[in-house]
Order: structure tokens, then C-alpha cells, then sequence
């Protein structure tokens, strides 16, 4: 029993090409949408359509470069400054994780102290 091979027509390819760069999605999400036989298929159309850049808006054209070049140094520095926040607000949930590390560590100490019995696992324990 063997597949019967699907041809597409170069509406169709493009059509699929530009879905695929329009919704940014992986190349294994667009295979799955249109029940292609694999990611070849796909990069094979690119390569294939890449001479003819007129036919199909490739993403890599409209990179973030100029986004880049346009923006102002208020910009920047607000970017900048809503990055060191975040990079402070992420340093004291580190911290607070490990202030709770070391209270549930206590805790534990003074629960085998007081009840006299082991609760961590040992680290040879054997595994059922």
C-alpha cells in the first residue's frame, strides 16, 4: 500500500510560504497544518521561490534592523531601565528562594532532632 504523491501548484506553494512567514510559526506546525510530507517539502519551496524575492515577502527582509536604527536614545534608556528593574525584582525572588530553602533545611534539621528520625532520603537509597 503506498501514498499517492501530492503536486502543487506554485499558487499554492506561495500561498503556503506566505502563511508560513506571516504567522511566524515553526516549520513543523505549518507541515502539520497543510498535511505536507515534511519539513524538505518546505525548504525546498524557499529555495526554490528565494531567486524570485518579488513573489513572496520573505520574513528575513523585514528584520528588526531598521526598528533598531529608528529608535531614540529615550528608548534605549527606558529599555534599559525597565531591564535593571526586572533584573531587580528577579534577584530578590532568588533570594527569597533561597531564604526558603534554608527555612524548610531548618526544619527539617529540627524535625529529625525531635522526633529522632530520619526524613531526608539518603543518597545511596535504592529506588522500587
Amino acid at each position: 500500500m503506498s501514498k499517492k504523491i501530492k503536486k502543487y501548484s506554485d499558487e499554492e506553494r506561495l500561498s503556503i510560504l506566505e502563511d508560513y512567514y506571516s504567522s511566524g510559526m515553526s516549520r513543523g506546525a505549518c507541515v502539520r497544518k497543510y498535511g505536507l510530507c515534511g519539513n524538505s517539502l518546505l525548504i525546498k519551496c524557499e529555495r526554490m521561490y528565494a531567486s524570485r524575492k518579488e513573489l513572496l515577502p520573505f520574513q528575513s527582509e523585514s528584520s528588526n534592523d531598521d526598528d533598531m536604527a529608528n529608535r531614540s536614545k529615550d528608548d534605549y534608556k527606558k529599555e534599559i531601565a525597565e531591564l535593571k528593574k526586572r533584573n531587580r525584582d528577579l534577584e530578590k525572588a532568588l533570594e527569597f528562594s533561597r531564604l526558603e530553602t534554608l527555612a524548610r533545611d531548618l526544619m527539617i534539621d529540627k524535625a529529625e532532632e525531635y522526633f529522632d528520625i530520619s526524613i531526608r532520603k539518603k543518597s545511596g537509597a535504592k529506588q522500587p
